[in-house]
């Protein structure tokens, strides 16, 4: 409609009637340039170019000034600078809009070339002008420069002005270490309006300086009278640090009517998402009428983080019925939800959306998806993808490294990629790297990859990095090498909860109690505060101890805390009560968690395990499944040991059958064993035999040998011996029980025999040891 009334604004009669009255011309110009500065094509501003100059308009300084700015905005900067160069006369707007046109195009280099050229034809730059320069030295990279415009303006006497001198305080806002800078500009200003006050807040909230913030938003209201707009109350949001002030800028949104807005609803979502409200999360979603791209994927990622990515694919579902496009947030957070769900079927559904709407190789997606396909052991589609993937970032090639580091052999695919990876010269790595190479290194043969990693990471400086130094401390520990763990623990320049966590459980995995209760004291001293993470390390050091003493003060911890809701920190209090003899306090601590689930649970009945008490392990369990919970691995592994120590064989094929017919869980070697005990117990040896031949592990042999000794049947040891050998030559168990048992028999030639190829192996008995000593 614009256009065509141009086209009749430009027709023949009307041509006739402005050449009998130019003047009217000129002004109608004004008014069509006036009312529509952005033209909707690059030809509709030639047509306003060429009416301009056969009417002589180009001598009018407002329209030529106008007409440079839209050929700008059109982004046609070669037809600007030949209409500026034309110009007969220039005044400051005329360089102010060519400064503007190159600072937003990018080009700072050229804005600072016309506006030297400015100074030198005796131009005097204005406040608009240095506002202009200043929004282009907002870069650090430009740190210098903006100090020296700094110096005109306050040559120029315009350092109080509110638009150069707002900009000055956006500048020094955005370079570290001179907010005070800011501020002192900010203080000295005449006058200062909203956006000012913004640039202000905004400095402040981005170093999570919140009680500045909070002083500022005050005097912004109290001082100048501004009413905060949602630009504010965004900055006020990122010094959020709970979920209650969360809801108190909730409420000021509410008051001040900018709750409505997609960008503060959207961060509102997000918001309560992250602090783990998504009742409060889905209320805002619902009430929001208008929401873009960012929302839904913020509602959707809230899910995901909550562990509800089943309802964050419905969402996603339900915006393909609307036929709403996707964009790449949204199917990012989409492609998480399938990971965490475990739903590849969906995953590829998802991929298939993706090459729909254009995003199949966008870095941002495909990294997502490529960890998608990792995870289902989809390498070589994920290599393809990562292949196809244009302008690769330092997260997809981390992605893809990570996905070949969980390869049985995945070292040195992942040093490979490595490689090249350093021979671009674009991309540096980064801690995240070096986290995803080392995850690859999870035994003693990787431990020269490892230590090749570190190298690298000490030349580059980022072993000193807290994430580096965990994945090191990790590393060293899955090889066996825990002297050089302590190492690279000590490295670290900011120890945090996981750094004492990772060392702490490198201790207890390997059976150093002690050391283990050491650092957990050290830990506190150096002002780190137990967490869910670590607490539950410590606790299970005081099991493997007996230190009950210390067990109690890591509950009163607990307790002040308000940790001891924690289902994880819960189970392990229940459980080293239970291993440290007292059962009655361990019941007691399963009574105060408000809602036990499975694994609350399974720590209840692994303590009734422990104790023989198999009838009340087995009222835990019938209780649990009348509760609605799923029993696991672990709970079935819990109660089939209650139920071996005490010779319950009819009562553990019962949930043996149970676990695989109705739970549909495949049993491991550990419910094996329980199951050859309980038949050894029994003194059922064949029944046990012909189960240990469906599982073959090591541990189940030598359940079977152990009970075969107690029974005196040699001919089933020497059966279980011989396999326990096959399958790992070095153990001196099975040489022993039945050397011992030829001997009890008085058979001592066949007792010499074993003896002799135990030497002859080199196999040694490991020493006894003891406490006591």
């Amino acid at each position: 409609m614009l256009f065509r009334r141009r086209l009749v604004f430009f027709s023949p009669s009307y041509h006739q009637a402005v050449a009998r009255n130019s003047s009217a011309l000129l002004e109608q110009f004004r008014l069509l340039l006036g009312n529509n500065s952005k033209p909707v094509t690059t030809r509709e501003c030639k047509q306003i170019h060429a009416r301009l100059a056969v009417s002589q308009c180009l001598s009018e300084i407002h329209l030529t000034n106008t007409l440079v700015n839209l050929y700008c905005k059109c982004g046609e900067f070669n037809h600007a600078c030949l209409l500026f160069d034309q110009m007969p006369w220039k005044n400051v707007v005329s360089w102010t809009t060519l400064i503007s046109a190159n600072i937003r195009a990018g080009s700072f280099g050229k804005a600072m070339e016309v506006f030297k050229e400015m100074c030198a034809m005796g131009e005097r730059p204005n406040q608009y002008t240095f506002s202009a320069l200043l929004k282009g030295c907002a870069n650090p990279a430009f740190r210098n420069v903006g100090l020296q415009i700094h110096g005109l303006i306050v040559h120029f006497g315009l350092e109080k002005d509110k638009f150069a001198g707002s900009c000055l305080v956006h500048m020094y806002s955005n370079i570290e270490n001179h907010l005070q800078d800011a501020g002192h500009i900010f203080n000295e200003l005449l006058e200062k309006d909203r956006v000012t006050w913004n640039v202000m807040i905004f400095g402040f909230a981005q170093v999570s300086n919140s009680s500045t913030v909070v002083r500022l938003f005050s005097e912004m209201q109290e001082v100048d009278g501004l009413k905060p707009d949602e630009f504010t109350l965004m900055n006020l949001l990122k010094c959020c640090s709970s979920l209650e002030e969360v809801k108190q800028i909730h409420g000021l949104a509410l008051k001040f009517g900018a709750e409505s807005g997609v960008v503060m609803g959207g961060a509102l979502v997000d918001l309560y998402a992250k602090c783990r409200d998504i009742n409060s999360c889905k209320k805002l979603f619902d009430s929001m009428e208008e929401k873009d791209g960012f929302v839904w994927s913020s509602i959707m990622s809230g899910y995901i983080k909550n562990s509800r990515g089943e309802e964050a694919v419905h969402f996603f579902m339900d915006l393909c019925r609307q036929g709403m496009k996707l964009d790449k947030h949204i199917l990012s957070s989409t492609l998480k939800a399938c990971t965490e769900i475990e739903d590849f079927n969906r995953g590829i559904q998802v991929h298939a959306h993706m090459i729909k709407y254009g995003h199949q190789n966008d870095c941002f997606v495909a990294s997502v998806l490529l960890t998608l396909y990792a995870n289902f052991s989809e390498l070589e589609d994920a290599r393809k993808l990562f292949r196809r993937i244009r302008d690769r970032d330092i997260v997809a090639w981390n992605s893809m490294i990570l996905a070949y580091a969980q390869m049985e052999e995945g070292s040195a695919r992942c040093m490979q990629l490595l490689q090249e990876l350093r021979q671009t010269s674009f991309l540096q790595i980064d801690g995240a790297t070096i986290v995803a190479i080392l995850k690859s290194c999870q035994k003693e043969s990787d431990l020269a990859t490892g230590c090749q990693i570190h190298s690298l990471t000490v030349k580059s400086g980022i072993y000193l990095y807290t994430l580096a130094g965990n994945a090191l401390i990790r590393m060293y520990s899955e090889c066996g090498e825990i002297d050089d763990a302590y190492k690279a623990f000590n490295d670290i320049i900011w120890k945090d909860d996981s750094s004492w966590s990772s060392i702490i459980g490198t201790y207890h995995q390997n059976e150093m109690g002690l050391e283990a209760l050491t650092l957990c004291k050290e830990m506190l001293a150096d002002g780190i505060t137990f967490t869910s993470y670590s607490l539950p390390l410590c606790l299970t050091a005081c099991s493997r101890l007996s230190a009950i003493k210390m067990g109690r003060q890591f509950h009163v911890f607990v307790i002040k805390s308000g940790l001891n809701i924690d289902v994880y920190v819960g189970s392990s209090i229940i459980d080293m009560y239970a291993k440290c003899g007292n059962l009655e306090e361990s019941e007691k601590a399963f009574g105060e968690q408000p809602e036990p689930n499975e694994v609350v649970y399974n720590a209840l009945i692994s303590g009734y395990a422990h104790h023989g008490k198999a009838e009340e392990a087995r009222e835990a369990f019938n209780e649990m499944e009348r509760k609605g919970l799923i029993p696991n691995l672990l709970t079935f592994l819990a109660v089939l040991s209650a139920c071996s120590h005490v010779g319950y064989v009819e009562e553990s094929l019962y949930y043996f059958t149970l676990m695989y017919q109705t739970y549909k869980i495949r049993p491991e070697a550990e419910h094996y064993s329980c199951l050859i005990d309980v038949y050894g117990r029994a003194g059922r040896l064949e029944e046990a035999y012909q189960l240990v031949q469906k599982d073959g592990s090591e541990s189940a042999w030598r359940t079977l040998l152990s009970a075969c000794r107690n029974y005196g049947n040699t001919e089933i040891a020497e059966k279980s011996a011989m396999k326990i050998i096959e399958l790992n030559a070095s153990d001196h168990a099975s040489y022993v029980l039945l050397s011992n048992m030829y001997t009890g028999e008085g058979k001592w030639d066949e007792a010499l025999k074993w003896r002799m190829k135990m030497a002859k192996v080199g196999v040694k008995k490991d020493p006894g040891s003891s406490w006591l000593i």
